[in-house]
């Protein structure tokens, strides 16, 4: 087998062993709301984008419809998690943006959650560890 094939799989282990880790009974930051799975990852997305994010680049991104994303960010925007604006670029698009609130509860949450698995990561030196966070992003930037 391709030695890159068979390194590729060993990342790809490694990403479902960490999927399990962090959704063994965490807590979402957005206290009583009941988001779905499509709203929360909307709001990490959101979140975490460098480019503006539209309705269609998120219907994009989850493979969802361009009905179930207006359904899905209305109601975020129900729960005071999301605003629209319009879109300088393009004025029949509206850019989403986290509220106040919503961006702090996401970064308090991220936090927490670094803090909690930080000892999984204890055998890598801080160098290490700073480059298997490029790499990791690096990948991320074709998705």
């Amino acid at each position: 087998m391709d030695p890159r094939v068979q390194h590729i799989e060993q990342v790809l282990e490694s990403i479902v062993a960490w999927s399990r880790v962090l959704g063994q009974g965490r807590s979402l930051p957005f206290g009583d709301a009941r988001l779905t799975r499509s709203q929360i990852d909307t709001l990490f997305l959101i979140a975490h984008s460098l480019d503006p994010v539209t309705p269609s680049s998120i219907a994009t991104a989850l493979a969802l419809t361009p009905g179930a994303i207006t359904q899905l960010v209305d109601g975020l925007g129900r729960e005071g998690l999301v605003t629209k604006q319009a879109n300088p670029d393009d004025a029949r698009s509206r850019v989403l943006t986290l509220t106040e609130s919503a961006a702090s509860q996401v970064a308090g949450f991220e936090r927490e959650l670094a803090e909690n698995v930080a000892a999984q990561f204890a055998s890598l030196t801080d160098s290490e560890l700073a480059r298997l966070a490029e790499l990791l992003c690096r990948t991320r930037r074709t998705l």
